[in-house]
């Protein structure tokens, strides 16, 4: 989930598109939610802003931890293949 807001589709696009392109320049990590009573995950620019957030809390710490794992290897392959198929047509 976008943790920033955008003014339009395509802003909002461009900004995912260059998540998938840096990931490897985002950090991330897991964190208890602000109640405490479960784990979300993170992911940071390289300026410490919040660019992606789980979209929900997890009971378990090693289920957030897997999933944030797997929202990387998401964003590295898309951003390893050069266009994101949006299924548009562009």
């Amino acid at each position: 989930m976008a943790a920033r807001t955008y003014r339009d589709y395509g802003e909002c696009r461009a900004a995912f598109e260059r998540m998938c392109a840096d990931v490897g320049k985002l950090a991330g990590a897991v964190h208890h939610t602000s109640e405490g009573s479960g784990w979300v995950w993170r992911l940071r620019d390289p300026v410490g802003g919040t660019v992606a957030v789980s979209s929900r809390a997890y009971e378990r710490h090693s289920t957030c931890q897997a999933a944030h794992e797997r929202f990387r290897a998401l964003l590295a392959e898309l951003g390893s293949g050069g266009v994101i198929p949006w299924g548009d047509g562009e």
